[in-house]
């Protein structure tokens, strides 16, 4: 049980009643993150009388825990100097993000009221693209000259550690404010402390460009196991670092974004779950609309082959089940290879190696489906008016060929289409999900008639 719902009675109670000092001290007692979790589960018209309760020094801290709906109710409706207090206070890319996602007037407004310099640092966050490690990062981190001694270093982690995001890493920077290497405080903690930062600190730096999308940070955060990646820009100069909780929500929304468009849900700027109706509206029925015009091909094939199904009606009563087989083992392969894709340390070779592990599999899979097939028909059975003068056995050897070759061909079309599209650069989410399985309804179709029109009236 949540911290909020454990406690949100007294909460309300405190709220309803107006125990403003009740509520302040019970919220210094628990972490930020606690205390938004209990204003989030607050009465929406309580939010702003159970922040405005939280300690001044605290605010700042608990909201940037909140939801982004939160924020931006209450920055509506803070007071002036609470408004500057807690945009100056917050950390910069958490400024960032939120003035992103505001209306053009109303970020405008809230950067004339931040003070000189969190207002230029915001601005200078602003200018890179949208997702990007230029906009996620933070300018607040500590550095020092390669001259510095370890005492000098521990004197600046002592001075400047409430206003940097991390002290656990330090870096190390030329005279042109170029990145040359790193140092961890224990580094610094057992170092001589008339030891010069050159003789101890790390020179193979792993480090990502403002440039670089939010997702190739991520993957350099995980691969190379460091709590912050260091951001340069064009000329090398470092000017920001990016720490893993900056990218820990960037990993659930990632992960989200791409289960939507697998599943053919069109992303947006909104967050799906909290956006209008008519927005989700929108977002799903492009794809609908887009995939009955793409299926109404399965329907034409179909209609081709009328004259074969009124000879032997009882072939149209195995068309879904080898239509949905093939759509569903299409659709395997696909996240199968997505996943693979999308996970650190594939190479192209690693990947081919996968693919093919996948159409030795896609093999077995379709030889027990095209197996079962046949006994479920046989087993069936069917009356003499079904099945037009031929035999169960024909109709058997028809669905099973058919949903043999139908699976083969629909678990290496869904395990190829996702490599062919990250060739050509394109997120080969989209690829997977409605796309395969109507592509695969297609073929099914074509390979099912053509088989039934070799054995029935070949």
């Amino acid at each position: 049980m949540t911290l909020a719902r454990l406690i949100g009675p007294e909460i309300a109670e405190m709220l309803r009643s107006g125990d403003v000092s009740g509520f302040r001290s019970l919220s210094e007692e628990f972490h930020p993150a606690d205390v938004a979790e209990i204003i989030e589960s607050a009465p929406e018209d309580k939010r702003l009388v159970a922040f405005l309760a939280v300690g001044r020094k605290q605010q700042p801290q608990v909201f940037e825990y909140l939801e982004p709906e939160t924020q931006a109710r209450l920055l509506n409706d803070f007071k002036p100097e609470v408004l500057s207090h807690v945009l100056a206070e917050v950390s910069a890319d958490v400024r960032t993000e939120l003035l992103q996602e505001l209306p053009g007037p109303v970020a405008r407004k809230l950067l004339e009221i931040l003070p000189a310099a969190e207002r230029k640092a915001t601005l200078a966050l602003l200018q890179y693209p949208a997702e990007s490690a230029g906009r996620t990062m933070t300018p607040e981190f500590l550095h020092v000259s390669a001259e510095s001694t370890a005492a000098d270093v521990l004197a600046k982690v002592r001075r400047f550690a409430d206003q940097v995001e991390t002290v656990y890493v330090i870096y190390v920077i030329d005279a042109s404010h170029r990145l040359i290497g790193t140092l961890s405080l224990r580094d610094v903690v057992v170092a001589d402390p008339a030891a010069q930062v050159r003789s101890f600190m790390r020179e193979n730096v792993v480090f990502a460009q403002t440039t670089d999308h939010r997702e190739e940070v991520l993957k350099k955060l995980r691969e190379y196991d460091v709590v912050a990646i260091p951001v340069v820009d064009a000329e090398q100069r470092l000017v920001g670092i990016v720490t893993f909780d900056d990218l820990s929500d960037v990993a659930e929304e990632e992960a989200t974004e791409d289960i939507l468009k697998m599943h053919g849900v069109a992303t947006q700027n909104d967050d799906y779950f909290t956006a209008s109706v008519f927005k989700k509206f929108r977002a799903r029925v492009i794809w609908l609309i887009a995939l009955v015009v793409v299926s109404s091909g399965s329907v034409l094939v179909q209609q081709a082959y009328n004259p074969i199904i009124a000879h032997l009606s009882l072939l149209a009563a195995y068309i879904t089940m080898i239509t949905a087989s093939s759509g569903n083992v299409g659709t395997q392969s696909a996240g199968i290879l997505i996943r693979a894709i999308s996970t650190d340390g594939m190479d192209r070779k690693r990947l081919m190696q996968i693919f093919a592990k996948e159409i030795v599999v896609g093999l077995v899979l379709s030889l027990t489906m095209a197996s079962l097939a046949v006994g479920l028909v046989l087993v069936r059975g069917a009356d003499a008016q079904t099945l037009g003068g031929h035999s169960v056995t024909e109709v058997a050897v028809v669905v099973g060929v058919a949903m043999l070759l139908a699976l083969i061909t629909s678990n290496a079309l869904g395990a190829a289409i996702p490599l062919i599209t990250r060739a050509l650069k394109i997120d080969p989410a989209v690829t997977a999900g409605p796309f395969i399985t109507t592509a695969a309804d297609i073929l099914t179709v074509l390979i099912y008639f053509n088989i039934a029109e070799w054995v029935i009236l070949g």
